[in-house]
């Protein structure tokens, strides 16, 4: 019985579907069928903020799949001399996860782990399913107020509140950078 564990290979990011295409060819060309089962990147469904604005407006909106760990992928395998060699030497492929060079093999990411990961994928996806977590505002965000006394302000999001839909954001009062509670209805994103 081939013995499979769950390995992280790093690659650049923006490149991992790319590489699970050379992956894919290259077990199939070099005979090495029965040492890979799954290879993934783990997504999940992501809404620019852009986006945001269009649902919540009840526009037509786009949603994309974004990896969770960028420049990352998944690949369960047995970890062959001939795997792992043709692994290392995949186009935009710039490591294994847990391997400390000198020939040195990586280590397996643990069952519990990959668990884990595939529990807060599921979560993350009910979650946006579910309409929660789509907050444009974030702390450390700059916004500036559309609407209220503070018309025309812009400050930064000091800390938000999802249940009230308010964020606190910090703007210049009468000299004074001074914390206040705004709507989120009443702000927008500044570039």
């Amino acid at each position: 019985m081939v013995n499979k564990k769950w390995y992280m290979i790093t690659t650049i990011s923006g490149r991992e579907e790319k590489v699970i295409e050379s992956i894919q060819n290259r077990i199939v060309s070099e005979g090495l069928e029965n040492s890979f089962g799954d290879i993934k990147v783990m997504r999940v469904p992501h809404l620019t903020p852009k986006e945001i604005q269009k649902k919540m407006a009840g526009e037509n909106y786009k949603i994309r799949m974004k990896s969770l760990f960028p420049g990352y992928i998944f690949v369960k395998m047995e970890m062959t001399n001939q795997a792992w060699f043709m692994i290392r030497n995949t186009q935009y492929v710039t490591g294994l996860v847990g391997s400390s060079g000198q020939r040195a093999k990586p280590t397996p990411v643990s069952e519990f782990e990959m668990k884990k990961i595939e529990k807060q994928i599921k979560k993350i996806t009910n979650d946006f399913n579910e309409g929660k977590n789509l907050n444009i505002f974030s702390v450390g965000k700059i916004v500036e107020v559309i609407d209220g006394p503070t018309k025309g302000q812009i400050g930064s999001i000091l800390e938000t509140n999802e249940e009230k839909k308010i964020a606190t954001v910090e703007l210049v009062l009468f000299e004074r950078k001074t914390p206040t509670d705004i709507e989120y209805k009443n702000l927008i994103i500044k570039k």
